[in-house]
């Protein structure tokens, strides 16, 4: 069921706007810079009175209590209240509740697209928020372009052999040591997921994946910068050997299902190079580290892992 209702309806009545803005009651998830603002590991800290001016203020939508939340940033000079504590979404937005979760991809994704939008692209003037900050509309009265969030198309596959019993998986260079996830890419122009699958893992991995076996699974948006994740399965040959692209990853290999079930029991950011150094050190035996749950990567291979 959808929790968050974005109300779009309302985006255009700038009078309903302001009166969602002014209600006391109203929520604000706090931004700074790449960082948001956290109660604790799984729940935002959700503030009611926010000091800032309207053209700040993004409007995410209405909680099933038609309570309005808004996205707001800031800067280095505001204090966030006692219990409350700024941390970097990244790494730490998969470890939230199923709802916050959602609120905390959505108003990044809204915060760093208003961001890097200030001017218009079809003439260069400067643009100017409207629809509740949903839209950016350019000054220039010989212009006017509006403009909306977009989202960049990328795969990500698990990729397991032909009998199930290995998955293939690869460490970027700015992931921490053993951190190995699934391979993932964009989606180039006239291409299809399909086809983005094949290539991107022919081109990182050397590995020849069966066209027949990709199987969309699930997706996620992943504002970093503004990505939409399409997440596959998929099978290739792990006779066959590997042929790593040096300048997208750093190390590949296939690994056997014991190996990674180890690695899913350990709990935490793991995606921080503090917390992976510290997981290796409570357990030298580890082979391989794996994505926190939460992101997609990790729901791809949990689904193989539960595989009967």
């Amino acid at each position: 069921a959808v929790w968050l209702d974005r109300a779009t309806t309302l985006r255009s009545d700038e009078s309903a706007i302001r009166e969602l803005e002014q209600r006391p009651d109203a929520l604000h998830v706090i931004i700074r810079g790449f960082d948001i603002l956290f109660s604790s590991t799984t729940e935002l800290a959700l503030l009611n009175t926010i000091p800032s001016s309207t053209e700040n203020k993004i409007f995410l939508g209405l909680t099933p209590e038609k309570v309005p939340v808004f996205a707001i940033d800031v800067d280095d000079s505001f204090s966030p209240p006692s219990e409350s504590y700024f941390s970097n979404t990244r790494t730490n937005a998969p470890l939230l509740n199923e709802h916050h979760n959602e609120l905390a991809l959505y108003a990044t994704a809204m915060s760093t697209w208003k961001k890097s939008h200030g001017f218009c692209s079809n003439c260069g003037s400067p643009q100017v928020p409207i629809e509740g900050g949903t839209c950016l509309e350019c000054i220039n009265p010989g212009c006017g372009a509006k403009s909306w969030p977009r989202q960049d198309p990328s795969i990500i596959v698990l990729i397991t052999n032909r009998d199930g019993t290995k998955a293939l998986l690869a460490r970027s260079a700015r992931h921490p040591e053993k951190m190995h996830t699934c391979l993932a890419g964009f989606v180039e122009a006239g291409e299809t997921f399909e086809k983005a699958v094949l290539r991107e893992a022919w081109e990182e991995t050397g590995a020849r994946v069966d066209l027949s076996s990709v199987t969309y699974l699930s997706s996620q948006p992943w504002p970093f910068p503004r990505s939409s994740m399409i997440g596959f399965r998929a099978c290739a040959n792990d006779a066959l050997p590997l042929d790593i692209d040096p300048n997208e990853i750093v190390e590949a290999s296939w690994f056997d299902r014991e190996v990674v079930a180890a690695a899913a029991k350990v709990p935490g950011p793991v995606m921080e190079h503090e917390v992976a150094e510290e997981a290796l050190r409570n357990d030298p035996s580890l082979k391989l580290l794996i994505p926190p749950k939460g992101v997609l990567a990790r729901a791809l291979i949990d689904n193989w892992l539960n595989d009967v």
